[in-house]
């Protein structure tokens, strides 16, 4: 997927290499020793970059003609592909971090167009993690856990549901912000992180707790919004195994982060330069219409 942005860019700095070269021939010009070999060269540098300027004003307008056409033939074909993708799919919501409206409000939408019943639960995590309250916070048989260990019991529960004596023991230290029941089962996680892990121990808790993610054997997404002024976490998400979807906020992003929570083949998608594995996991096609009564 071609990043606009970056052509935008390339095309600005040769507009001022341009402008650049056309100052220093006017000084050159202005002088009275330039000789006109000078000259000649100065003119052939001017007329490359000036020809560069073109194919690259030509190339950007391509470019977004392509991203235009592509932005129209999701948005045209949106329902279709949506449509059922995530029925009865019970899916939770964790914020690694404070949570975020704008990521959460398009995750709810998603789950809506692909006909799911919601985000079941939603768990926004206090950072940094202080050792000394998870271990007073504990039954004395889990005291002595690891942080570490500690995240990964945490992340097998909220897939789990049922009993969940970690969460209730760390809902008060750890957690934030909190919607849902944590006794429901959930069959796959999208997973959002705002926060910052500078600290050991908080690095070993979130350790701990992709690892547990990724034993639960569902579907765990990491997402980010495409205007969103944190710095990416993509990279954060690829190092944990977990497949992401940079551009939640775009019904490219959506379509994507339905297919994944689906089940669909993990990687990298969206449309920013993140996005390795393009913007869309393929294929992607419309699921098969349910036989007419009778039929």
């Amino acid at each position: 997927m071609f990043d606009l942005r970056y052509h935008v860019a390339s095309l600005a700095a040769v507009f001022l290499a341009l402008i650049i070269g056309i100052l220093v021939g006017v000084g050159l010009a202005a002088g009275t020793d330039v000789k006109d070999s000078d000259r000649q060269v100065l003119q052939r540098q001017l007329e490359s970059l000036d020809r560069q300027n073109q194919d690259l004003s030509a190339e950007n307008d391509l470019l977004q003609s392509k991203a235009r056409a592509s932005e129209a033939y999701v948005n045209e074909t949106y329902d279709v592909v949506m449509d059922g993708r995530l029925r009865g799919e019970s899916v939770a919501l964790l914020f690694v971090g404070q949570s975020d409206d704008g990521v959460q409000e398009a995750v709810e939408q998603t789950l809506s167009d692909a006909s799911a019943p919601g985000i079941v639960e939603m768990e926004a995590l206090e950072l940094p993690v202080d050792p000394q309250e998870v271990a007073g916070a504990l039954d004395q048989q889990f005291s002595q856990l690891t942080l570490e260990e500690v995240g990964r019991r945490l992340a097998e529960e909220l897939v789990r549901g049922g009993d969940t004596p970690f969460w209730d023991a760390l809902t008060q230290i750890l957690v934030q912000d909190h919607q849902g029941a944590t006794t429901l089962a959930a069959d796959a996680v999208v997973v959002s992180y705002t926060g910052i892990a500078s600290d050991t121990p908080t690095r070993q808790f979130l350790d701990g707790l992709y690892s547990g993610l990724r034993r639960g054997r569902v579907p765990v997404v990491g997402v980010e919004r495409t205007d969103s002024r944190r710095p990416s976490r993509i990279a954060v998400y690829k190092a944990n195994g977990l497949s992401s979807v940079d551009s939640i906020d775009t019904n490219v992003g959506k379509v994507a982060l339905a297919v994944l929570l689906a089940g669909g083949p993990e990687g990298h998608y969206g449309l920013k330069q993140t996005a390795e594995d393009g913007p869309l996991p393929k294929p992607i096609e419309p699921l098969p219409l349910a036989p007419l009564p009778g039929g």
